[in-house]
């Protein structure tokens, strides 16, 4: 069994997977997850939600339309109610059809990442983050305890400083290894006074909170902040929710800080407050 279209025609592509996603048929995803077509397939697919996405956004435009109509009298509630209820059948189908597409989607974007070479990649970029961050860390701490740089650091920091990379996660083109740094470590700020804010909100005067006790505020908060791309990517790499590992990873910031510390089981972990007053000079 070969696809019926060429690589180069999307229009023919994405008539053949609307109909392949509804029949589920493990051949074909086969052929579509195939090297020569998964890019194709994933540009289909990325295609269809943007699309999805976009109607989503003119229907919510038409139904507030629709609800003022109906409040200045121009339509009858009788009429609002019957337009209300078909786009709620509706928007039903195309909830249930963008389930299936992101289903599929996770399954493809794995795909091309490991065809690309991306999960690689990112674990590298990481760990480039993790020494760069490191190197900046120790500059900071020397500098602030008014001693005298050796040799040995100087040249370190001079090596952080002469160092680049090719690309970074986020598609720019090359980037010094200092000012990658420091944009994380701004990210990271910008996280941690969110959950540092979170925290003390939660904690009231306890000396302890459970970890759960902070997700659902920090999924309100931070989950809008993130494009629907970014957590789609995230989820195709196999990791779960983004929301929930950028907690994690924001938690590991405040505790590198000394504020807080995680104890406890995972299945029950917890998190000590250490330093109160740096808790909420942070959350500003």
């Amino acid at each position: 069994m070969t696809l019926p279209y060429e690589p180069d025609d999307d229009q023919a592509a994405d008539r053949f997977i609307n109909l392949a996603l509804r029949s589920r048929d493990e051949e074909t995803w086969r052929l579509l997850a195939s090297d020569d077509r998964v890019e194709q397939t994933d540009r289909v697919l990325r295609a269809m939600l943007d699309r999805i996405a976009a109607t989503r956004t003119h229907r919510t435009a038409e139904r507030a339309t629709a609800r003022a109509r109906a409040s200045a009298g121009e339509i009858t509630q009788a009429e609002y109610q019957r337009d209300a209820a078909e786009e709620a059948a509706r928007a039903t189908k195309t909830a249930h059809f963008e389930t299936l597409v992101r289903e599929h989607h996770r399954l493809i974007a794995a795909a091309v990442r490991r065809l690309r070479g991306d999960d690689v990649r990112d674990e590298l970029m990481d760990l480039v983050l993790v020494l760069g961050s490191a190197v900046d860390a120790h500059r900071s701490a020397v500098l602030a305890g008014g001693g005298e740089p050796t040799a040995a650091d100087l040249a370190l920091w001079e090596r952080l400083a002469a160092l680049d990379v090719p690309g970074t996660p986020d598609g720019e083109g090359r980037t010094s290894v200092e000012d990658l740094v420091k944009r994380h470590g701004d990210r990271q700020d910008d996280l941690g006074r969110v959950l540092a804010g979170i925290i003390l909100e939660v904690a009231g005067e306890a000396t302890s909170v459970p970890r759960s006790a902070l997700l659902a505020e920090w999924k309100r908060v931070v989950a809008p902040t993130l494009d629907t791309g970014q957590r789609g990517e995230f989820a195709a790499k196999g990791k779960g929710s983004l929301v929930t590992e950028r907690l994690r990873k924001t938690m590991g910031h405040l505790e590198r800080k000394g504020l807080v510390k995680r104890s406890g089981p995972p299945d029950a972990q917890r998190l000590d407050l250490l330093d109160r007053p740096g808790l909420e000079e942070l959350a500003g």
